[in-house]
């Protein structure tokens, strides 16, 4: 399972996995902006107080493989290009091992 949390509507991120044909399964959830940032080092807009655009692909193993950070509107990791990104993680590795 990957976990989302993004600007994008909860419903799109649940049904994304259908419409790119993935078998994996997409949650969404909120958590507060300035834990994210704190974990993430991401950008926080002081007034109003929200978090521009952040995301991160994990391997396997769990190391960041590809980070987008964003100080304003656009920037963002689309559901079909994770799920290209994805593909293409899981073939490396499986061809690796």
């Amino acid at each position: 399972m990957f976990l989302v949390a993004s600007c994008f509507l909860k419903q799109d991120v649940v049904e994304a996995p259908a419409r790119l044909h993935v078998a994996e399964k997409l949650a969404s959830e909120t958590a507060p902006t300035h834990a994210i940032a704190d974990l993430t080092g991401a950008f926080v807009n002081p007034d109003p107080v929200y978090l521009p655009s952040a995301g991160f692909v994990l391997d396997p193993p769990g190391e960041v493989v590809v980070s987008v950070y964003s100080s304003g509107a656009i920037g963002r990791l689309a559901p079909d290009d994770v799920a290209g990104l994805v593909r293409y993680v899981r073939e490396q590795f499986a061809t690796s091992a």
